[in-house]
């Protein structure tokens, strides 16, 4: 079975609107950049919504302008370079112009057999960073260029969810050897499912991290 099967690609960043300025009544204005959802478009201009980590207050973020809907899909998480408008400070909801922006990985956690799971750190990852905003884990990692399918994202199974730490595997499994450049990814995978579980107190993500010796990274209710 075959849970995920994703064609990554390098991050495009799509320019969507012009700064003419960095600054507001003579205050420099930060360039943030999160891992955010596309709610879609919404009176002229393209609306956001994240938890900035772990389960800190939901921010919405509300564009001057809208993203094109051929590229982006209402739901799905997006990256976001952008400013806000109105002086509200850092990760408060509110106007924002955005700068760049551009489609992420999007997964959700698939149950599969442990027979599935078999190799499911075939091909190991070079992790930046891997964090929990909300219900969602983000991932900032780095992986072998190849424009072919492959199989990655979190998977569990069925006797792992009965746990009180609910182990969640992040597979990559690449089908025939590859000799290449590596290029840096984002991928976000909605745990929703996972979480909600009345006996869950967290997840233990397991990653065959090429990067440092961590190959378990560990979040609690």
């Amino acid at each position: 079975m075959r849970y995920i099967t994703a064609l990554l690609s390098a991050l495009l960043l799509v320019l969507t609107s012009c700064i003419n300025s960095d600054t507001i009544d003579g205050e420099v204005v930060p360039m943030l950049t999160d891992i955010v959802t596309f709610e879609g478009n919404s009176g002229g201009g393209a609306v956001f919504s994240f938890n900035a980590s772990e389960d800190s207050p939901l921010v919405t973020l509300t564009a001057d302008t809208p993203l094109s809907t051929d590229d982006f899909t209402a739901g799905n998480r997006v990256l976001l370079y952008y400013r806000p408008t109105a002086g509200q400070g850092v990760y408060a909801s509110g106007p924002i112009s955005i700068v760049a922006a551009g489609p992420v990985n999007n997964g959700e956690v698939k149950t599969i057999s442990t027979a599935e799971l078999d190799g499911w750190d075939a091909n190991q990852v070079f992790v930046y960073s891997m964090w929990r905003s909300g219900a969602y884990i983000n991932l900032h990692c780095r992986l072998p260029y190849y424009n072919e399918p492959r199989r990655f994202g979190l998977a569990t199974t069925s006797e792992a969810l009965k746990q009180e730490i609910v182990d969640l595997y992040l597979v990559h499994q690449l089908p025939e050897p590859v000799n290449s450049h590596d290029r840096a990814y984002y991928a976000s995978f909605d745990i929703s499912a996972v979480w909600s579980l009345r006996s869950c107190r967290g997840v233990r993500v397991h990653v065959a991290n090429s990067n440092l010796p961590k190959d378990t990274f560990e979040f609690l209710k």
